[in-house]
């Protein structure tokens, strides 16, 4: 099945602007193969034929987020009233969830392309001739990121997956070290609450999976569950009791499948009743910084000036696809 991808400009209901990457397939390319799509384009029940996704993590105008170049992005902004502010853009408009975050990694392994970022004030620890524009020291506004910074090396692409603010995403949760999920890439239309029905466990040969803090150490198993909160870099993961990483781990993106070779930081807190997800790492991340990089120890109540967040749209109606198409081309 292919996916294309076009950089566009779209307007919410409220009438702001967005830029955006649009991901999509023809009703073709759907009907021949509805069931090989990529997970983020399965919501509610359906293959649907479009995700857009903020090429910029957002801004808050008036209450609204917006995904605009030359910004400095929100922040202080918790988990539910991100989720809350960007279903105010209008319909089919969601939070990004862990399934759309977990998609552009994915084909930025398949490109072959290491995805930058503001690791170190406004430059990449790991690539110091990498730089955008840092405005007050340590973070860089939106759209003066260089090209390696997007998910796939082009102007198209998604920017800040690396760096720069922490990004709650949704669709995934610790409930005390048990690692919960929403299937597919339902977080995008469905209730986030924490008594959700939608949550479900996940699960490897009948036993929970979990994500714990063990003597200074964090732990993938699905043997007892202890208390703590620790952090490592990927590569320092430690197995106990399994042989090898479970495919449900890597279809949630708690490692990537190279894991063994990467550096980005895995942090748990096993201890707390709910941690819900930032990625991507923050601008003073240098050592643990990464795409890939998941921190599950923040409440959902957590504000943190490191932490922001970006909006994403999903599409189903062909014509209105092509419209938006013929308007940017």
């Amino acid at each position: 099945m292919e996916i294309k991808k076009k950089a566009v400009i779209v307007k919410d209901e409220t009438g702001i602007p967005n830029y955006m990457t649009m991901f999509y397939m023809t009703p073709e390319d759907r009907q021949q193969e509805p069931e090989g799509a990529p997970e983020m384009f399965k919501i509610g029940g359906k293959t649907r034929l479009a995700v857009l996704i903020s090429q910029y993590t957002n801004v808050m105008m008036k209450n609204i987020p917006a995904s605009l170049p030359y910004q400095k992005p929100a922040e202080c902004v918790n988990f539910d009233r991100a989720a809350e502010a960007c279903r105010r853009k209008g319909e089919n408009w969601h939070l990004m969830t862990n399934a759309e975050w977990l998609y552009l990694t994915e084909e930025a392994d398949r490109l072959g392309h290491t995805i930058g970022g503001n690791t170190n004030h406004g430059k990449d620890a790991d690539n110091p001739e990498q730089e955008a524009w840092c405005y007050d020291g340590y973070t860089v506004l939106t759209g003066t990121e260089p090209v390696e910074w997007s998910h796939d090396g082009t102007a198209e692409g998604v920017f800040g997956l690396k760096g720069n603010f922490w990004e709650w995403v949704s669709g995934l949760r610790l409930v005390r070290g048990c690692i919960e999920y929403i299937p597919h890439n339902d977080a995008a239309t469905c209730d986030l609450g924490p008594g959700a029905p939608t949550w479900q466990p996940a699960i490897h040969e009948g036993e929970r999976l979990k994500l714990i803090a063990d003597e200074g150490e964090v732990k993938l198993t699905t043997g007892e569950r202890k208390d703590g909160w620790t952090g490592c870099h990927m590569s320092e993961l430690k197995l106990e009791g399994l042989k090898e990483v479970p495919e449900i781990a890597y279809k949630l993106g708690i490692v990537p499948r190279d894991w063994k070779s990467r550096k980005d930081g895995l942090w748990t807190d096993s201890e707390i009743e709910e941690a819900v997800p930032v990625r991507g790492s923050s601008f003073y991340s240098a050592s643990a910084g990464g795409a890939a990089a998941l921190h599950l120890s923040n409440p959902r109540s957590n504000g943190s000036n490191l932490i922001s967040f970006r909006s994403a749209l999903w599409l189903d109606d062909w014509e209105l696809i092509t419209g938006i198409l013929e308007r940017n081309a």
